[in-house]
């Protein structure tokens, strides 16, 4: 009886996602559900119909966001309203409906402004991944092999993947990071989220590659974010014991960008080198001395001065 009650939860569960032969598939908000893996799709499913009867208010609670779109953007104090803070509110509940959101049942965009609408897609990934369930790695990866290519959804999605943190999630970022197209630069932005050694080296071997000034700084932000000291504090993250090797890699790449490149790709170095704040730093800066211009030395003394007072401790 259990066996069969299974079956029929799952078939009840699936029906609820499956179109009519001919017309478009149902989908969410970012892709179809029949982009997911078929084992995948089925457990969500059946993961989905179970918590709308046992948290419905979930459900409910995430509809009144999206309801309230219009009036939150029209209100939004900077350039997208704060719909991951909001969401984050809701709690762990919150992750069956978001998920579901993104890929199940989604409601179109109809007469949002664009504004609105990257807010609401990036906001529900971005809360997803805030989660650190790993039952949202799927869809994320699925958002990221997608067609979808706006900055700020795939950022959105890269650092969500990224907080997932797992080999996979990480193995999948270092390799979209190389490739080249309308999505490297948004997956570099997000990719720092996830603090693993491999992306450490990753963000290095781009900071290496003689980028253009808007891609290395964009490096340099997300080299911040891998190597963060005050992020390495967080069990959750130090739980994978790479914090020294990541923090020394960061800082390391850091410099080099610091002295390979000048104006507001030079300010956003030093800032993230305070930052990560890694031990290694003056010695890499007494290094990088070593044959400079006379105007580098003193550019890089006055880092050596700034990190010995770093603001950010």
């Amino acid at each position: 009886m259990k066996k069969l009650f299974f079956v029929m939860t799952l078939f009840g569960a699936m029906m609820m996602y499956v179109s009519p032969v001919g017309a478009d598939p149902t989908g969410g908000v970012m892709l179809a559900s029949d982009k997911l893996p078929a084992h995948a799709r089925m457990r969500l499913a059946v993961e989905i119909d179970s918590a709308r009867r046992e948290h419905p208010k979930a459900f409910h609670a995430l509809r009144a966001v999206r309801n309230d779109l219009p009036a939150l953007d029209a209100n939004k104090r900077g350039r997208f309203a704060p719909i991951p803070a909001i969401l984050k509110s809701m709690g762990k509940d919150a992750l069956l409906p978001m998920l579901e959101e993104l890929a199940f049942r989604g409601q179109p965009k109809g007469n949002l402004a664009d504004s609105a609408w990257i807010a609401w897609r990036a906001g529900v990934i971005e809360a997803v991944g805030m989660l650190r369930d790993t039952r949202a790695e799927i869809v994320l990866v699925a958002i990221l092999d997608g067609p979808e290519t706006e900055f700020h959804v795939v950022r959105a999605a890269a650092a969500a993947l990224g907080r997932i943190g797992t080999d996979t999630a990480a193995q999948k970022l270092v390799m979209m990071s190389k490739v080249q197209g309308a999505k490297q630069k948004a997956v570099l932005a997000g990719m720092g989220e996830c603090r693993r050694k491999s992306i450490a080296l990753a963000l290095s071997e781009a900071a290496n590659s003689a980028p253009d000034g808007a891609t290395a700084r964009i490096i340099a932000h997300s080299l911040g974010d891998v190597g963060s000291a005050w992020a390495w504090k967080t069990s959750v993250i130090a739980s994978s014991g790479e914090e020294a090797p990541v923090r020394a890699i960061a800082a390391k790449a850091l410099v080099a960008v610091f002295v390979a490149y000048g104006g507001d790709v030079r300010k956003t170095a030093s800032n993230a080198i305070m930052v990560v704040d890694d031990p290694s730093t003056p010695a890499l800066v007494e290094a990088a001395k070593k044959g400079a211009s006379s105007e580098l030395v003193i550019v890089l003394d006055a880092l050596a001065k700034r990190f010995a007072k770093n603001p950010t401790r």
